[in-house]
């Protein structure tokens, strides 16, 4: 066989061998790759700061009620029938309430007598706290107006305003509580300690 011929048989040998090469390496190399592959994710934080508190709770108040929020649209200063919206919540938490211990002063003014002196009473925070909306009454023409925004229903139930009614809704009894635990406090101490209780939040 001539060489010519020889060689233009090789050639096609070798191009066959490199194709079928090829489309093996692309079925197998993916298959692989896949195998191989891993994914990592972190997640670092650093605390820059710690803040001790002496925050004492008095009262825990289970809290539940229904809020309600409307609203309608209006053309050139008449309201437009129809164009109502109401959204109704129904929501359920317990309140803390006490005071900030740091600022609790307790003298000795004579012999087994103590004055207590208590700062101002503060909302600490609340916890089991559930929202749901039960029930939405709109007009047939309520796409004019804007929807209810709930989110805000929430922030009002919680918001600085809330809090304080909390705490004044509770004077009473948050005094008798601050009395009963300072009390508790001295008299384990001195059973027989006069105790004068002085309250100067300002509530």
């Amino acid at each position: 066989m001539p060489n010519r011929v020889k060689s233009g048989l090789g050639l096609v040998f070798a191009l066959v061998l490199g194709a079928g090469l090829m489309l093996l390496a692309i079925r197998v190399v993916p298959s692989m790759v896949a195998l191989s592959h891993e994914s990592e994710s972190r997640n670092t934080q650093v605390i820059e700061s710690v803040t001790k508190k002496q925050e004492v709770v008095l009262l825990s108040l289970g809290i539940q009620g229904i809020a309600e929020r409307s609203g309608r649209s209006s053309f050139l200063g008449f309201d437009i029938p129809g164009s109502e919206r109401a959204a109704f919540m129904q929501y359920t938490f317990n309140a803390k309430v006490g005071l900030n211990g740091e600022d609790v002063r307790i003298v000795e003014t004579g012999e087994g007598a103590y004055r207590v002196t208590i700062p101002t009473f503060i909302f600490i925070g609340h916890d089991d706290v559930t929202f749901r909306l039960v029930a939405e009454d709109n007009g047939v023409l309520s796409f004019v107006t804007p929807e209810v925004d709930t989110v805000e229903m929430v922030n009002s139930i919680l918001d600085d305003e809330a809090q304080d009614k909390y705490v004044d809704s509770n004077l009473e009894t948050l005094k008798e509580q601050a009395e009963t635990f300072y009390g508790g406090i001295i008299h384990g101490i001195d059973p027989e300690a006069q105790v004068v209780y002085d309250f100067v939040g300002g509530r």
